[in-house]
């Protein structure tokens, strides 16, 4: 809705703070909330909400005696202050970090297993070279969501297609089907995913009827598959693999020590599906604290070129 009169918009005056401070009301829908955030007072934030719908032309906001409503153009227009604002801070901050060691705290996600496995050696090699940083590791199986929960990188497994998130891909995701070498010796090695039929896999989940994932000559597939024994645990179906009960299908990076180890050996190598790639993931930001700069930049450098788990 435009403001009608003899005044023309002057767009060229408005500064970044006026944006601030509309951005502020917009999302605290109170003059009186607004202003205590600010440390102002209610009548010049009022009054300075007012000067900058005349200097757009156009009404941002309904006032009334309880409450404060956005226009269309308002709620657009408080949009894209928001995100100007939040970039002008990062753009101060990242100038800031660039001349400071990395310091504060650094929240990190990962599968338990890939954590367990592989990062150790990486969270001691960054605690060591920035010991003003504090390390917040939380292993789960759950996909966090780094924005909501407040975490600044995580480790993910598969594909990445979150427009909120930016990373690097430190090397493929795999599954690979894996039995002892005690096993193999006395069943035999299953050459073709109809041979499972004849063997005793190992299912982790809920339901001993499930489907493996397989490529054939057409392609990935899913090869139904009835477990005999069934473990809702990861660790407890790997446990059971390397003892010799049956067939298990593993993610790469959770068998590729027992592999090297010949602690299990692979079967069924032709039927193995890439299933992405282990991903570092952040907020996309452009321009990340100084801690997680650091900290992406160590990680690829550990694992960039030959992960570990490949």
């Amino acid at each position: 809705m435009a403001l009608h009169g003899p005044h023309r918009p002057m767009i060229e005056t408005i500064s970044l703070d006026d944006m601030r401070l509309f951005a502020v009301v917009a999302e605290r829908k109170s003059f009186t909330v607004a202003a205590g955030d600010l440390g102002i007072p209610k009548q010049t934030l009022s009054r300075r909400i007012a000067w900058l719908e005349r200097s757009l032309g156009v009404k941002l906001l309904y006032r009334t005696t309880r409450r404060v409503q956005l226009s269309n153009a308002g709620a657009a227009y408080a949009e894209r202050c928001t995100e100007l604002v939040r970039f002008a801070r990062e753009a101060n901050r990242a100038l800031g970090d660039a001349h400071e060691e990395p310091a504060g705290t650094l929240r990190v996600t990962a599968d338990p297993v890939l954590g367990e496995t592989f990062l150790g050696e990486l969270f001691v090699a960054y605690a060591r070279a920035w010991p003003a940083v504090r390390l917040d590791v939380q292993l789960t199986r759950r996909r966090v969501d780094l924005l909501e929960e407040s975490f600044d990188v995580a480790f993910r497994v598969g594909e990445v297609d979150d427009a909120a998130l930016s990373g690097v891909a430190l090397g493929p995701a795999r599954v690979r089907y894996c039995a002892s070498p005690g096993y193999v010796k006395q069943r035999g090695i299953p050459h073709t995913p109809a041979e499972l039929r004849a063997h005793d896999c190992l299912v982790t989940g809920t339901n001993a009827a499930t489907r493996w994932p397989i490529v054939g000559e057409a392609g990935p597939r899913m090869h139904a598959v009835t477990g005999k024994h069934l473990f809702s645990s990861f660790s407890l179906c790997h446990d059971a693999c390397v003892a010799g009960l049956g067939v298990a299908l593993f993610p790469e990076f959770a068998c590729a020590d027992d592999l090297r180890r010949k602690r299990l050996v692979a079967v069924l190598d032709g039927a193995i599906v890439d299933v992405g790639a282990v991903w570092l993931v952040h907020p996309a930001r452009r321009f990340l604290p100084a801690r997680v700069r650091a900290f992406v930049d160590l990680a690829r450098a550990r694992f960039g070129r030959h992960p570990p788990w490949a």
